[in-house]
């Protein structure tokens, strides 16, 4: 288990490189790696400042402190902040929140804003207030898509803006074309984006398959009167073939519709502002149409192995908040809600009678409401302070399966079928509609200490119900929301829910040339949902009558309440040489734990700190950066998981502006060819002549890239 000694020893070391070699991103630099607004609770990442190489956004979390990205695939990044990932963290598009399809995440939220259609992305640094949104209990992040602005006169005029992309790893190309048509109260917009890439390389070879397919249409309209604007868009992304390796299955499909109206009032007593979203997924997956097909135990064609899912889900969103300045301060009133539906249903192309019902007719609604304060207690002292309440509501249909689609009278799949059968009743017979009463609770204190200096300590409580994932997985199956452990799972309908309490204290320097950031924290979680070996034995059964087949791994883990912590500390800083140069790092220290047992949590980023050399030019802008992430040798045992070995990047990127309006940028990302092992990539799942089964996914090699913007 991790030693306390060792663990401040880390902390130490980062703050004192933070401090002797510079290091992270000052406010309202033309930095171009990264713009942060907002230094004391938020990030602002903007991509006209920002050169981005892949095409998934959660890339750029990477670049932020605590923040880091669980890789299963090019396309299907999940967010990671603090040790917490998944769904432990809110992500909002456009402030919308947003379901995945699919009951293994491979369409996690942010897959819904590119980095071609991106305008920003902010994370908020810490604890998030509660009107941030339901269940923030890892974090709370938004993805503003670019939408243009309103004119300066009466008259309608034309605008937009080019986005061209490209990189060498995997030979991909994007293109993104916005239009408006806008006057200084209206503005009409619509938007293409086209992206494609092959099988991407790591030093040693090729990720196979890795490649991916995507288009995104949108369209949309703004108005505004007086204190009134109305907003309107509507956005249709078509994934299609896409490679996962570190999941069961690759995406054949992902149709998804997403709808948004919102309407503010805004003036100098109020502001009120309300939000309908909704978006409607239909996501196909198979484990034979981009990998190599399955194979039986004789190494010959597998047909019976194969398998193809359609997941089918959609969410409605709404939320009212109301401003109301007061005072010395500002209270901030709302209710919200999320409504969400699922379905997904195993088959096999092969055999048109087989079939594995894995949810049926699911469906998870929150309702919420909260009551927020930010008060001025003196001219140098501020407080944050806010309660929120939500009620959890699930439930689902009878489930069923039909693994024995020949109808044999006995040998394996009959037994395993009639195995099937008795989980399925057990799981039918339970009482499946579950609702949960959950109450968050934060203040932040914030001390102007002059010598421009400001203390900052918050405490908060965070709940989570379980994912519908969780509570409903009744056969041992590899559904994880992709934590992507390679183990099989089964859910149980009577988990409770999580409850987060947390303390964070640090401090913002901003000395003229020097700023420094730094955040320590702990926090303890009750009821943490974890998964620990099953004593189910019909189901541990089935799982070992799937090993014998070679399908799967016996032993499965089911969903249960353990207690656990997580603590660290994570930091940013920068020092300016002088008007040309800078120095700047960010680093995050990160430890997650079961408190039941002597254990650690699974998927944490291991130590990391990114130094960089910012060089600030007239027309021209270059970046020299090194990443250095240590070893990870706090890793779960129950979950299996392998330790990685540290390693050093280097990356090397430059822009050029040769009008205001207009930017080319080009770079190259491990710049050295490194090979090494992603710990938060996930394992092979796939056969691959490079790659074993079961290996880490390794790291991407050296990748020359580059952008074209144009506003017009």
């Amino acid at each position: 288990m991790n030693n306390g000694r060792l663990f401040n020893k880390r902390i130490i070391t980062m703050a004192v490189t933070a401090i002797t070699c510079g290091a992270t991103y000052t406010q309202a630099q033309p930095v171009e790696e990264m713009i942060v607004i907002g230094v004391r609770d938020t990030h602002t990442v903007r991509t006209d400042d920002t050169m981005v190489a892949p095409a998934d956004t959660a890339e750029l979390l990477k670049e932020m402190p605590g923040a880091n990205v669980n890789r299963n695939g090019e396309l299907t990044g999940i967010p990671q902040y603090r040790g917490m990932h998944g769904q432990r963290v809110n992500v909002s598009i456009n402030g919308s929140h947003i379901s995945s399809g699919g009951p293994n995440a491979m369409d996690t939220p942010l897959h819904y804003a590119p980095v071609a259609v991106l305008e920003s992305l902010t994370i908020r640094r810490g604890i998030a207030p509660v009107s941030a949104g339901q269940e923030t209990i890892g974090g709370q992040m938004n993805a503003v898509t670019y939408r243009g602005d309103y004119g300066d006169s009466n008259q309608y005029e034309l605008g937009g803006r080019l986005y061209v992309g490209g990189q060498t790893v995997n030979d991909g190309g994007v293109g993104s074309l916005f239009l408006s048509l806008a006057n200084r109260n209206q503005i009409f917009r619509g938007m293409f984006m086209r992206e494609e890439a092959g099988d991407s390389d790591f030093a040693d070879g090729t990720i196979t398959p890795s490649s991916y397919d995507r288009d995104r249409y949108d369209l949309g309209f703004s108005t505004r009167h007086g204190d009134h604007e109305f907003t309107f868009d509507y956005s249709r992304n078509d994934t299609n073939d896409a490679g996962t390796v570190a999941l069961a299955m690759d995406i054949e499909a992902v149709d998804t519709d997403m709808y948004s109206v919102k309407h503010t009032w805004d003036n100098s007593d109020f502001k009120l502002s309300t939000t309908i979203s909704h978006n409607d997924v239909t996501h196909w997956m198979s484990n034979y149409h981009m990998r190599t097909p399955p194979q039986d135990n004789m190494m010959g064609p597998g047909t019976m192995r194969y398998r193809r899912t359609l997941a089918e889900g959609d969410n409605t969103h709404f939320v009212v908040d109301l401003e109301l300045p007061t005072g010395a301060g500002t209270w901030k009133v709302g209710v919200d809600g999320n409504f969400e539906n699922h379905e997904a249903r195993i088959g096999n192309p092969n055999a048109a009678a087989f079939e594995i019902n894995s949810f049926s007719d699911v469906t998870r609604d929150i309702l919420g409401m909260y009551v927020e304060r930010s008060q001025s207690l003196t001219d140098d002292i501020g407080l944050d302070a806010g309660v929120r309440f939500n009620r959890v509501t699930m439930n689902s249909g009878k489930v069923s399966a039909n693994l024995n689609p020949m109808n044999m009278g006995s040998g394996m799949p009959f037994m395993m079928n009639n195995m099937a059968g008795m989980l399925a009743m057990q799981f039918n017979s339970n009482d499946l509609k579950q609702r949960d009463y959950n109450t968050d609770w934060f203040a932040r204190l914030s001390i102007d200490s002059s010598n421009n200096l400001i203390w900052y300590a918050g405490a908060a409580q965070k709940m989570r119900a379980p994912s519908y994932q969780e509570r409903y997985l009744w056969l041992p199956l590899g559904i994880t929301s992709g934590l992507a452990d390679g183990n099989l799972y089964v859910g149980n309908p009577n988990l409770k829910p999580e409850v987060s309490h947390e303390i964070e204290i640090g401090f913002d320097l901003d000395a003229g040339r020097f700023s420094f950031y730094p955040r320590l924290f702990a926090r303890n979680v009750k009821d943490y949902i974890q998964g620990t070996p099953s004593s189910n034995m019909l189901a541990n059964n089935f799982a070992q009558m799937m090993a014998n087949m070679g399908m799967g791994q016996p032993d499965p883990l089911q969903w249960n309440n353990v207690d656990a912590r997580f603590r660290g500390m994570d930091m940013e800083a920068s020092f300016r040489i002088n008007s040309a140069w800078q120095l700047r790092a960010v680093g995050s220290i990160i430890e997650g734990e079961r408190r039941d047992i002597d254990d650690n949590l699974y998927r944490v980023s291991p130590d990391n700190i990114m130094l960089a050399l910012d060089y600030f030019g007239s027309s021209w802008n270059g970046t020299l950066e090194t990443v250095r992430y240590a070893d990870q040798e706090r890793v779960s045992e129950t979950n299996k998981e392998m330790q990685t070995d540290g390693y050093t990047l280097v990356n090397l990127s430059a822009s050029y502006r040769p009008t205001p309006d207009s930017e080319l940028g080009l770079g190259v990302n491990n710049l050295l060819d490194k090979n090494y092992e992603n710990h938060l990539g996930g394992y092979n799942r796939a056969m691959n002549p490079d790659i074993p089964v079961g290996a880490r996914v390794p790291g991407l090699g050296r990748s020359f890239y580059g952008r074209l913007m144009w506003y017009f």
